[in-house]
């Protein structure tokens, strides 16, 4: 393996950073992400605040949804706690900016009114263009393997270096993002990965990545074998009522290293909605394309290169029909046949 120079490249110009400090102007400032927010949204927010205060603007960190994952619930406490849980969001026009990190305006995966104007979005997935058009500053960049890479480079430009919790915060999120840069990494994740290491504090990592997990956990995911069906490369889990909204990527997590899958779904049901995971293995399809192939309207998806997920609001009704329906799409993208076998001994 070559050696890396753990100096960040300078990807964010002097001009850039000017142009961000005057479009936010004088505060406060709104950072949000998306619903659910796993590691890499977390701690994006949080080392976009570091920025801010560098700066002396006052803004508020504001996420919806649950952090339920045990590693994410210990991360929120220990590592990112400036995040402020709301359903709602507060009043939009106490706010001299609107600032979304690791989502964008009209994904489907936040509680921002698609009419409502966003002054900076900085984000890894692919750009939703035309939601994009009237943003005065994007840094949408897909070919990196997350936020938390692209935060890092800003804090660099700005000469700031993240003491050992942000770094551990941005270390863990770029991590899982990128399974351990094993996922969708480019060389900027990789240099970020390094540079991290040589910051972080050891022991707070430790604690987040051996966090508790309860009994629930484990009846979750026999269940979740149990329904699990593979078809031919393609693997399909139907996970039923979820504990969680983000058992079905934890699921997807497992379920993609199953030797010889080249893609797999994971479908079930929380709060009245249905959650999709989507994986694939590395130059197969692309997982944020193929996501929405698969989820109609009006359910929203997005995603990036061996990762996806998408959410179908059910309104009331059994998705029975509507997972059948989405599985046949799958499959047929995909190339395989009706014809499966239980992952586990029937």
């Amino acid at each position: 393996m070559s050696t890396l120079d753990l100096n960040m490249p300078k990807a964010i110009t002097p001009a850039q950073l000017t142009r961000i400090r005057e479009i936010i102007g004088q505060g406060p400032a709104l950072i949000i992400t998306h619903d659910n927010p796993d590691p890499d949204a977390l701690a994006s927010g949080k080392a976009l605040l570091r920025l801010l205060q560098a700066w002396n603007v006052p803004a508020q960190l504001v996420y919806s949804g649950l952090v339920a994952r045990a590693e994410n619930r210990a991360m929120l406490t220990r590592l990112t706690p400036e995040w402020s849980h709301s359903e709602s969001l507060p009043d939009l026009d106490q706010y001299s900016a609107i600032i979304m990190v690791d989502t964008q305006p009209g994904s489907g995966n936040n509680r921002l009114p698609i009419d409502r104007a966003v002054h900076v979005v900085i984000d890894h997935h692919q750009p939703r263009r035309e939601a994009l058009d009237h943003v005065p500053y994007v840094d949408v960049r897909p070919e990196l393997g997350s936020s938390a890479t692209m935060l890092l480079q800003y804090l660099d430009a700005a000469n700031i270096e993240p003491d050992a919790i942000l770094s551990t915060a941005l270390f863990y999120g770029l991590k899982t993002d990128t399974r351990g840069l094993a996922r969708g990494a480019a060389l900027a994740d990789e240099v970020a990965y390094l540079k991290l290491l040589g910051l972080l504090d050891h022991k707070e990592l430790t604690q987040i990545e051996q966090a508790g997990l309860p009994r629930e956990y484990y009846r979750a995911f026999n269940e979740g074998l149990q329904q699990t069906r593979v078809y031919g490369r393609a693997v399909i889990a139907r996970l039923g009522a979820m504990h969680r909204p983000d058992f079905a990527a934890e699921m997807a997590d497992l379920l993609i290293r199953l030797e010889g899958s080249r893609a797999v779904l994971c479908i079930g049901e929380h709060s009245d909605t249905l959650h999709l995971s989507l994986r694939t293995k590395p130059l197969v399809e692309e997982a944020g394309q193929l996501i929405q192939q698969v989820v109609m309207p009006p359910g929203k998806a997005g995603g990036h290169r061996s990762m996806a997920g998408g959410q179908i609001p059910l309104e009331g009704q059994s998705g029975d029909d509507l997972i059948a329906q989405i599985e046949q799409r799958f499959l047929q993208i995909i190339g395989e046949s009706n014809s499966s076998v239980a992952l586990l001994d029937e």
